[in-house]
């Protein structure tokens, strides 16, 4: 019966019943945080999908940067833009570019050291792969790293 009832309410392009739902909503979402929490994190994750599609904004990605390991944030969006454009890589997303980017300092700092044309290459060779779909960064940092 309750999708009967979500659908009215949608339906009836009425503020408060709408406001009163997603405040229903915002409860059961709470709620399942104690109850179930990766059942939460998935509701979470579609949530902002829906609001923001499969790309990631500014928050998200400074959080995924942030939780890296072993070393975390290397360069702030400043930095990896003005690489990115110094580079010439237009084509990809800044946002993109300074996750990929940071997520290579953290895997291949041994290797590339401090040689920041080199995370640029692969950060821009990573984001362009062409057996990925098109939100191969969203998809990857999002769904396979944890």
């Amino acid at each position: 019966m309750h999708k009967i009832y979500i659908q009215k309410i949608i339906d009836s392009s009425n503020n408060q019943k709408m406001e009163d739902m997603a405040d229903l909503f915002r409860n059961l979402i709470t709620d399942l945080k104690d109850i179930d929490y990766d059942k939460y994190c998935e509701v979470e994750d579609r949530l902002y999908e829906i609001s923001e599609g499969k790309i990631l904004n500014e928050e998200k990605a400074k959080c995924i940067i942030d939780n890296m390991k072993p070393y975390g944030r290397k360069w702030i969006l400043d930095e990896t833009e003005q690489v990115r454009s110094n580079y010439g890589y237009v084509n990809i997303r800044p946002i993109d570019f300074w996750v990929v980017m940071n997520s290579a300092y953290n895997d291949y700092k041994d290797i590339f050291e401090d040689d920041v044309e080199k995370y640029a290459m692969f950060s821009y060779a990573f984001i362009n792969d062409e057996d990925a779909g098109k939100d191969k960064v969203y998809n990857y940092f999002t769904k396979i790293v944890k």
